[in-house]
């Protein structure tokens, strides 16, 4: 009898922790090299900002739904540049938002360019991830990694944890058999890691689609940013923010 209980015991008390992973809010930091960004015929534009900007977004999740969007920014979104006397860099971040909704597989995007708010849907495709073997601690989760090489040849990295068994992170990282906690794209081009991890009952209408732009395809949009890039001498921004440069 006392065995019985224990294992009904144990039985509740796990599937209590399951419960609690399902749904909760992590906080992570983007943290963008803006040197490497600069071209070489440019190179005076370093003394100009700092080497790194860094924003704060919010991944809200439950079981079946998941939005990654940005912090708002703090009273005072300047960061200093090189040297005491350098010119403040005024970070102005962008409200781009990314639903995943895993029953559906689709991807409902907010993205804010040149001024104007757009709505992209399209398929959550799977990501070719190979899993490694290397392992690290991020925010007391034990973590595994994981990589592969995107569209862009870009070298994506990412650590998950399969503590918190649900396939999503931050962005449209996704895919894995646990939580990501952390991407590093390039090594240290962008990095996003989690700096909180607050796993609870979510409030009302804290998670909720994304809406407000004018809906286009993701082909659309793409084709417009390339245009637009085009005009401006290929020179975009990045990582989810602009920045200002004041003396």
């Amino acid at each position: 009898m006392r065995k019985y209980l224990l294992a009904m015991f144990v039985c509740a008390s796990w599937a209590f922790i399951s419960e609690q992973f399902d749904q909760g809010v992590i906080t992570y930091s983007t943290k963008v090299n803006m040197h490497k960004r600069i071209p070489a015929e440019q190179e005076e534009m370093k003394k100009m900002i700092p080497e790194f900007s860094t924003t704060q977004s919010q991944l809200i999740f439950n079981q079946t739904e998941s939005l990654f969007k940005p912090v708002p920014p703090d009273e005072n979104p300047f960061d200093q540049g090189p040297g005491n006397d350098g010119p403040r860099v005024m970070r102005m971040v962008l409200q781009n938002e990314t639903y995943l909704n895993r029953d559906e597989d689709m991807f409902t995007q907010l993205k804010e360019f040149m001024g104007k708010k757009y709505i992209i849907k399209k398929e959550s495709n799977r990501l070719p991830w190979k899993l490694g073997d290397e392992t690290k601690e991020i925010q007391g989760y034990l973590c595994k990694n994981a990589f592969f090489t995107d569209e862009s040849e870009r070298e994506v990295m990412a650590w998950y944890t399969e503590e918190i068994r649900l396939p999503i992170g931050p962005e449209t990282y996704h895919g894995l058999p646990g939580l990501i906690l952390e991407v590093a794209i390039n090594k240290d081009d962008m990095v996003i890691f989690a700096d909180k991890i607050d796993l609870r009952a979510l409030k009302k209408n804290e998670l909720k689609l994304p809406k407000g732009g004018q809906e286009v395809t993701d082909e659309e949009y793409r084709a417009m940013v390339e245009e637009q890039m085009e005009k401006m001498g290929g020179q975009g921004s990045g990582g989810g923010f602009r920045m200002m440069i004041r003396n």
